[in-house]
C-alpha cells in the first residue's frame, strides 16, 4: 500500500472514530434532555459519563444550546428514517404504523429526544428541526390517508392523529419514571401501543360516545367590580400563572426568566413578587394550579352522571382542550420538577400518584361495566398522559370548534384505534 493510501485509510479511521464518539455523545445527551431538560443537563456530567474530557467535548458541540440543536436534529432524522424504513415494507398502513412504533420504541435503538424545549432554539435552528419533524408528520398523515382509501384505516383527521401517534412515541422516555412505578417494560409498552392504536380500548367501537363538554369558566378568576380587590387580585394572579405555565412548557423552567413572564403579561418583576413571589414560588404555584385544573375536570366529568366510558372520554377531551387554551393551559407533566425543593417534590409526586390512581380507578370501572375491553390498562395510562402532550408545544392552534375537534380526535384514537369500524 502506498504512503498516500495509508494516510487516506488512517484519515478514514479517525473520521469514523470521531463520528462514533459524536453519536455516543448525542445518544447520552438525548437521555439527559428527556429526563432533566436542557437547564438541568450539565455538559460536564454528560462528558464524565462518556469518559470525555471537557476539551474533547467542545470538539463536538459549541455549548448546551448547540448540543440541544444537534440532539433534536438527530432525533428527528432518526424518526424520519425509521418511518421511511417501515413504509418501504409495502405492508398495509396499520402494519406500517405498528412497525414504526416497534422501531422508534425499540430499547436497543437510540432514545429519541422529545422536542420539549424547541422554543429555546434560535429561529434558524428551530426551523431546521421543525422542517424535518413536520415532514415526518406529513408523511405519516399521508400514509394514514392512503390506508383509509384502501379501506384498512378508519376515517379521521389524519394530521392530528399523526401528531398524536408521534406524541405518544415521544412521551414514553419522558414518562419512564411512571412506567417503572407501574411495572411495565418497554416490550409491554410496544405491544400495548400496537394493540390499542389498532383496535382502541372500547369494547364496542360502534357505540357513539359524545359527553357534554366541560365548562371551564369556574376555573377562571373574574376581575369583579371596581372595589372588589380580592377578585381583582385573584384574576391577576391567575393570568400570571397561566402565562408562566405556557412559557415553562415551551422553554423550560430555568431558561424562562421573571422578565420573560412579566413581559408576557405586560407587568414588572415587582408585580410578580406582589401577586405570587419569586420564581421558585411561581413554579410551585403552577404545579398546584395544574393539580387544581385536572381535579376540577375529573369532578365535573363525574358530576355529569354518565357511564364510566362517558366520564373517561369527557376527561380526555377536556384535558386536551385545557392545553389548547392560553387562559387555562396547565403545566406539562414533569416540567420543572428537578427545580422544585425537596418538600415540593414530595408534594408533586403525591399529586401525581393521586392522579394516576384516579385514572386507574376510572379505567377499572369502565372495564367492570364492560365498556372497556381487556387491554393493558397501566400502559393505557401512559398513552393517555402522552397523547395530548404535543399540544403544550403550541404547534397547532384554532378557534373553539377546532379545539374541540382536536380533543375529540385525540380521545378517539385511544378509544377506537385506527382500524375501520
Amino acid at each position: 500500500m502506498s504512503m498516500g493510501s495509508k494516510n487516506a485509510a488512517s484519515a478514514r479511521r479517525i473520521e469514523t472514530a470521531a463520528q462514533s464518539r459524536r453519536v455516543q455523545l448525542l445518544d447520552q445527551a438525548a437521555r439527559e434532555l428527556n429526563s432533566k431538560g436542557i437547564s438541568m443537563t450539565s455538559l460536564t456530567a454528560v462528558a464524565d459519563k462518556l469518559g470525555f474530557s471537557r476539551a474533547s467535548l467542545y470538539y463536538y458541540v459549541e455549548d448546551r444550546e448547540d448540543l440541544m440543536f444537534q440532539v433534536y436534529l438527530r432525533s428527528s432524522e432518526i424518526m424520519a428514517r425509521q418511518l421511511g424504513e417501515a413504509a418501504q415494507s409495502g405492508d398495509s398502513a396499520l402494519k406500517v404504523v405498528g412497525n414504526f412504533i416497534s422501531r422508534t420504541l425499540d430499547p436497543d435503538e437510540p432514545e429519541l429526544a422529545a422536542l420539549s424545549e424547541i422554543g429555546l432554539l434560535d429561529q434558524a435552528a428551530r426551523e431546521t428541526v421543525l422542517g424535518i419533524f413536520e415532514a415526518v408528520v406529513a408523511r405519516l398523515a399521508s400514509l394514514l390517508e392512503a390506508g383509509a382509501r384502501a379501506g384498512n384505516i378508519r376515517s379521521c383527521d389524519f394530521p392530528i392523529v399523526a401528531r398524536t401517534i408521534i406524541s405518544i412515541i415521544h412521551s414514553i422516555p419522558l414518562n419512564s419514571p411512571l412506567a417503572t412505578a407501574l411495572h411495565v417494560s418497554r416490550n409491554d409498552i410496544i405491544a400495548a401501543a400496537k394493540d390499542i392504536l389498532t383496535a382502541g380500548w372500547a369494547a364496542d367501537r360502534s357505540r357513539p360516545v359524545d359527553p357534554p363538554p366541560i365548562d371551564f369558566s369556574p376555573l377562571l378568576a373574574q376581575p369583579g367590580g371596581l372595589f372588589d380587590r380580592g377578585a381583582q387580585f385573584d384574576a391577576k394572579r391567575e393570568k400570571i400563572l397561566a402565562a408562566a405555565s405556557q412559557l415553562f412548557n415551551r422553554r423550560g423552567v430555568d431558561t424562562t426568566s421573571l422578565d420573560d413572564i412579566a413581559a408576557a403579561v405586560g407587568a414588572t418583576k415587582r408585580t410578580l413578587y406582589h401577586y405570587i413571589g419569586d420564581k421558585q414560588t411561581i413554579v410551585s404555584a403552577c404545579y398546584a394550579r395544574t393539580d387544581r385544573i385536572f381535579s376540577f375536570i375529573r369532578e365535573q366529568a363525574t358530576a355529569q352522571g354518565g357511564s364510566a366510558i362517558d366520564t373517561l372520554v369527557a376527561v380526555l377531551r377536556a384535558n386536551a382542550i385545557s392545553h389548547q387554551r392560553d387562559d387555562i393551559e396547565p403545566l406539562r407533566s414533569s416540567t420543572g420538577y428537578d427545580s422544585l425543593s425537596d418538600e415540593e417534590k414530595v408534594l408533586a409526586s403525591e399529586r401525581g400518584r393521586n392522579l394516576v390512581q384516579a385514572y386507574r380507578a376510572l379505567c377499572h370501572e369502565a372495564h367492570n361495566e364492560r365498556s372497556m375491553r381487556d387491554v393493558n390498562r397501566d400502559c393505557l395510562l401512559l398513552f393517555m398522559r402522552g397523547a395530548g402532550s404535543w399540544l403544550a408545544k403550541g404547534l397547532v392552534r384554532g378557534d373553539d370548534q377546532r379545539k374541540a375537534q382536536i380533543a375529540a380526535e385525540i380521545a378517539d384514537l385511544l378509544r377506537l384505534g385506527l382500524k375501520p369500524i
